[in-house]
């Protein structure tokens, strides 16, 4: 029997940055004591992935990555531009079958005018084995390269006055490039409206309703497939939700803050088939950052959501907490995906960060043949970072990951890798 699979994906404007490269290296365009908004830098990274196909008992091997990142960051009198980006080449020492080139790519730019009215639009592209990211259901020995793309808008009133009025769109899409994982791809919209109210010169409270609406366009047989990498074979499968949202931001300063969402949330498919339930439920998201010390931060993210690639098509609009456990990533075929991220930051010295972090997932899925299915990912990671100069960094990353699916897919990886990188500014 054909198996019907729910992508929940809990990583792009593409844009030329010759130009800001030229004047980053040139510097004539900027007086000495401006400092300029351009970057350009090389990276060298080598490393050992203990599971490189992310199977059970899988090979694992060597791989060095060698690329280029670039980028800048340009206040304009109220507006401010930026855009940065990353390519790769990674390079396996035996499975030669994963060589690949990725990319990050991300602009943006955040306006305001006199009449306490701003907003934002920004986009990203991102390319990398989808293996990297534990987030195949399918196992694979094959190269098997995810797309994942986002663009987004907010519009807002009010200022830091008493009431805000705020909207948000966003429109996502994840796209594979291996055969077999037809079915999984995937885009989403998510549109919200909400006003908010100021308690005092840190806290606001809010209220809203947000719709988001997903679309896996060959999630569903045709009857008997006998070739399950033929589109004509499948057809759509959608996905919609409303929800109503209560909010609380508590900002003390840039590295103190605290903002949650709770929200009541109805999740429907179509075509509606007995085996894909609807959902009814509280939802909702915590993110914080919270800096004992002028050397200590920690930052926490708990996030519940519901939808086909709920932890990806839901964070339009999250908050710019600063926190890096906002990045839940991707998490395949769920219909609800349950994510806590804990991360924390030591400054050793001057120069040289220590930083660790965990991350814990589940999503529920539904399978046609087997039923609910849980799927488990947990990793853990430590690092350390040294900045030699203005222009040079290196640093050293050792990472930990299993994943238990009751389907019966479990393994566990171990990466330890180092990199050393050269940045003009």
């Amino acid at each position: 029997m054909q198996t019907v699979r729910l992508q929940i994906k809990c990583p792009p404007l593409r844009q030329s940055l010759a130009a800001g490269l030229i004047a980053a290296l040139s510097g004539g365009a900027w007086a000495a004591d401006d400092p300029s908004p351009y970057f350009l830098g090389i990276r060298q990274e080598v490393a050992h992935d203990s599971n490189v196909y992310r199977v059970p008992d899988g090979r694992g091997d060597y791989y060095s990555s060698t690329g280029l990142v670039g980028g800048f960051d340009q206040l304009i009198s109220r507006q401010r531009v930026y855009a940065s980006a990353n390519i790769k080449y990674n390079k396996y020492h035996n499975e030669d079958t994963l060589d690949n080139t990725s990319y990050g790519v991300r602009a943006g730019w955040d306006w305001a005018t006199i009449e306490n009215l701003s907003g934002s639009f920004n986009g990203n592209a991102n390319q990398n084995l989808a293996s990297f990211n534990g987030n195949n259901t399918i196992p694979t020995s094959s190269r098997n390269l995810a797309k994942t793309d986002q663009v987004a808008a907010s519009i807002k009133w009010g200022g830091e006055g008493l009431i805000t009025l705020k909207g948000d769109y966003g429109h996502s899409r994840v796209k594979y490039s291996a055969p077999e994982y037809l079915g999984e791809q995937s885009s989403g919209d998510t549109g919200s409206v909400g006003a908010f109210f100021r308690l005092g010169a840190d806290t606001r409270v809010g209220a809203g309703v947000r719709f988001t609406h997903s679309s896996a366009p060959y999630a569903l047989p045709n009857g008997i497939v006998t070739d399950p990498t033929d589109p004509s074979q499948f057809h759509e499968l959608k996905s919609s939700g409303r929800n109503l949202d209560l909010t609380v931001d508590w900002r003390y300063s840039a590295q103190t803050n605290f903002f949650g969402r709770l929200s009541y949330t109805r999740q429907t498919f179509s075509p509606d088939l007995p085996e894909l339930p609807p959902f009814s439920g509280l939802t909702g998201a915590i993110y914080g950052n919270y800096a004992p010390t002028a050397k200590l931060s920690f930052n926490v993210a708990v996030i519940r959501d519901a939808g086909i690639n709920s932890a990806f098509f839901n964070v339009v609009g999250a908050p710019s907490t600063g926190s890096t456990a906002s990045n839940v990533g991707l998490s395949e075929n769920s219909q609800v995906t349950d994510v806590a991220n804990l991360g924390l930051r030591y400054e050793v010295t001057a120069k040289i960060a220590a930083t660790a972090g965990y991350q814990y997932r589940h999503s529920k899925t539904v399978n046609v043949t087997l039923g609910d299915q849980s799927d488990h990912l947990r990793s853990t990671q430590i690092g350390l970072t040294y900045d030699i100069t203005r222009n040079w960094q290196a640093a050293c990353n050792l990472s930990h990951e299993s994943r238990s699916v009751s389907s019966g897919l479990a393994y566990s990886a171990n990466v330890a890798g180092c990199l050393a990188q050269f940045t003009l500014r």
